[in-house]
């Protein structure tokens, strides 16, 4: 009798997981459909442990989150992978372009199977839907064709409710692989805060983004700056080191940030030169907390509120180019 007993018991758990699983499942499908007060809200409470304050946001990720709501409609052109390349090109110069394949609203295998040299292809509409392709030859173009052409059917803007990924056209980008000895090089973040005045400058690193990840933020002149992103490991070692084009990629951040009181510009930095990754507007969808939490309302004050963005106007000072050094075989750009 107890293992009739038993046997019922687990029944009733198993019934119970799987209500509130449905439970939980409908809870979050009908979250996902709110209306903005509610979604914004209650994803910042989650976060903050407060609302968030729409009315005069001072914080940060108050000001990440109004610009989720109501983006500014230049956001949309150059959050776009494709579209964001002219503006490089015209504010800072062709030089900081990662080197070209091409844009496709499709692949096909045999498109790709005629890249032979290590490449990235991604869509220019999302973020995370990326793949590097370091052996082109050992690769299954068709079962990566297949995958990247069900990106451009995904609805990006929806996930987080960022809203200027929305009027973005889906098209997949390829470009050459930035690579040394065969891997993909540290990722620097540069964030630009303009308060009207002067442009205050912090620079997120990451390494081991596909293994072991860490992150470290600096000050312009390379130290290590009295915050960091909660849940994240610091760098250590050789990983501490600036690099060797820091200055040249201050000024074009700087000069692609002018027009915005907030901006991160994502470098690569390969043989001694700096490419431009993207430009993002809403950093990891707001989805971030610093440690220690007052940082939070510290770089917010040096965010101008509300912004006033002319992209008609040029740069009041173009980036500095250095000379460039050659490229060695174990760091070049494909």
């Amino acid at each position: 009798m107890n293992h009739v007993r038993d046997f019922v018991i687990d029944v009733d758990l198993i019934k119970g997981h799987e209500c509130m699983r449905k439970l939980r499942s409908l809870i979050y499908r009908l979250f996902k459909k709110s209306p903005d007060i509610i979604y914004f809200n209650l994803t910042y409470l989650r976060l903050h442990g407060r609302f968030c304050n729409f009315r005069s946001p001072k914080s940060v990720s108050e000001k990440i989150f109004y610009r989720m709501r109501y983006p500014h409609p230049s956001f949309s052109t150059l959050a776009d992978k494709v579209a964001v390349r002219a503006y490089i090109r015209e504010r800072a110069g062709e030089q900081y372009l990662v080197p070209f394949v091409g844009v496709y609203d499709t692949i096909t295998e045999r498109e790709l199977n005629r890249i032979q040299e290590p490449f990235v292809i991604k869509a220019n509409h999302s973020a995370g839907q990326v793949k590097v392709v370091k052996k082109p030859w050992h690769t299954d173009m068709f079962e990566l064709a297949r995958e990247a052409n069900q990106w451009l059917h995904y609805d990006y803007a929806s996930l987080h409710r960022e809203k200027h990924y929305r009027a973005i056209k889906p098209q997949l980008v390829i470009e050459k692989a930035l690579l040394i000895d065969g891997e993909v090089p540290a990722d620097y973040k540069v964030l630009v805060l303009n308060n009207g005045q002067e442009q205050d400058i912090y620079i997120q690193l990451i390494a081991g983004r596909f293994t072991d990840i860490r992150c470290q933020f600096f000050t312009e002149d390379w130290k290590i700056a009295p915050f960091n992103r909660r849940g994240y490991k610091p760098l250590q070692g050789e990983e501490l080191e600036a690099p060797e084009c820091l200055n040249e990629m201050i000024q074009v951040a700087k000069a692609l940030s002018e027009p915005f009181s907030f901006c991160r510009v994502d470098f690569f930095v390969v043989g001694g030169r700096c490419y431009v990754g993207e430009l993002t507007f809403t950093p990891v969808a707001g989805e971030f907390v610093l440690d220690p939490t007052s940082a939070d309302i510290e770089l917010g004050e040096k965010i101008a509120f509300p912004e006033n963005i002319d992209l008609s106007q040029p740069p009041r000072q173009s980036p500095k180019t250095t000379k460039r050094a050659p490229v060695a075989e174990s760091a070049r750009a494909w």
